[in-house]
């Protein structure tokens, strides 16, 4: 099954709705942090055999506004370890980069 059809679900439970005017790379940093933990035991292995995985998923809606899921995928699991949804007015150059100036939905922070 597909990643991004397993993703499509996590919308459906509980979430938290955070806002900034702009969004920045080191926003995005803190929040990972947290889950540090997670992340670092995979350090070493290829992508594909790491069980954590942090991401974006980026939606530009029409004011211009951008909506961004920030959240740990469980490879394994095959869910969503933990989520929380962004709406920013703008957001700075290296998330645009990581979403490919919006030709890429998704972007994995490895």
């Amino acid at each position: 099954m597909d990643n991004v059809a397993r993703w499509s679900g996590f919308f459906d439970g509980f979430y938290v709705t955070v806002y900034f005017l702009n969004l920045s790379f080191q926003i995005l940093v803190d929040r990972f942090r947290k889950f540090y933990y997670l992340i670092v035991e995979n350090e070493r292995r290829p992508i594909k055999n790491r069980e954590k995985i942090g991401f974006t998923l980026q939606k530009a809606i029409e004011s211009g506004d951008c909506n961004i899921v920030q959240g740990i995928f469980d490879q394994k699991a095959g869910e969503v370890y933990d989520t929380r949804v962004i709406k920013a007015g703008s957001v700075d150059e290296k998330i645009k980069e990581a979403h490919s100036y919006g030709r890429k939905e998704v972007a994995l922070w490895i």
